[in-house]
């Protein structure tokens, strides 16, 4: 994937971490949904890169706040906002330069 794709794919996923501040519980699910299908693009990325397992680690990260928020985790005690932070926080990691070679 390019430099390019990947950006792309990283501003959906705040787009959708976004939406998800304002979300019903179906509307989260969805955004949940899509969030494991962008990850999904990650992970396959991630292979042509060094720090395969950094990448993956955060991209689980991502999608465990998201599955939090989602409510398919409701042993997880922390408030929507604050795994929508997490969910930035694992965002923002990825975009960084050092990720993906970029």
């Amino acid at each position: 994937m390019m430099e390019r794709d990947i950006r792309a794919v990283l501003n959906g996923l705040t787009l959708l971490v976004e939406d998800t501040k304002a979300a019903g519980q179906l509307q989260a699910i969805r955004n949940y949904a899509a969030v494991m299908a962008l990850c999904t693009d990650l992970r396959r990325s991630a292979t042509e890169y060094n720090g395969t397992w950094n990448i993956t680690i955060i991209v689980g990260e991502l999608e465990n706040h998201m599955a939090a928020v989602a409510g398919l985790f409701p042993t997880w005690d922390l408030p929507k906002d604050q795994h929508l932070v997490g969910a930035h926080a694992a965002i923002s990691k990825l975009a960084m330069g050092t990720c993906f070679g970029q």
